[in-house]
């Protein structure tokens, strides 16, 4: 892994940079491949603002990238950050169709974006899909968690028994 600062660059990213080129490195195609990436970890990061999360750098990888740092967050909001790289990456998708682009920066930021989105979005770990397919169902448990009324603390309890004990007495 080379690290340049807050970036690691992982080994798979060469991989990556083959394989969306489909062994034609040609500089439209890797200014593509760069683009898609920088989209989606991109997607990522917007999606942390007003979190607890402190990002302090990036893992790019074959597929996109991972915020690296320290914070947690909800089950409903990791799946939305998630999401959200795959997101950047269609969008970007969505601005390349309207422009005019040169073939080979197009076909990198429409076709074969489109390929690496759908790769992403398989629901196996390490790839966003793992997160991002949970979110109808962590959306559904966080509305019916707070509809259900709020479950005392032991303490609370212990407090409440002892006021009515001492109401009790007088």
């Amino acid at each position: 892994m080379l690290r340049v600062g807050p970036i690691r660059l992982h080994w798979s990213l060469l991989l990556g940079a083959f394989l969306f080129c489909a062994a034609q490195p040609r500089p439209l195609l890797l200014l593509g491949y760069a683009l898609s990436i920088g989209a989606h970890v991109l997607g990522h990061l917007v999606a942390t603002a007003g979190t607890r999360l402190r990002v302090s750098g990036v893992l790019l990888h074959g597929l996109g990238g991972e915020l690296l740092g320290e914070g947690e967050v909800s089950p409903v909001r990791r799946s939305v950050i998630a999401l959200s790289g795959v997101l950047a990456q269609l969008l970007l998708m969505l601005v390349a169709l309207r422009a005019g682009l040169p073939a080979d920066l197009h076909d990198a930021l429409t076709r074969r974006n489109g390929v690496m989105l759908l790769l992403d979005l398989v629901p196996l770990k390490p790839l966003d899909g793992a997160q991002a397919w949970r979110l109808p169902r962590r959306m559904l448990a966080a509305r019916r968690a707070r509809s259900r009324p709020a479950i005392p603390s032991q303490r609370q309890v212990e407090k409440e028994v002892a006021d009515l004990l001492s109401r009790i007495r007088r």
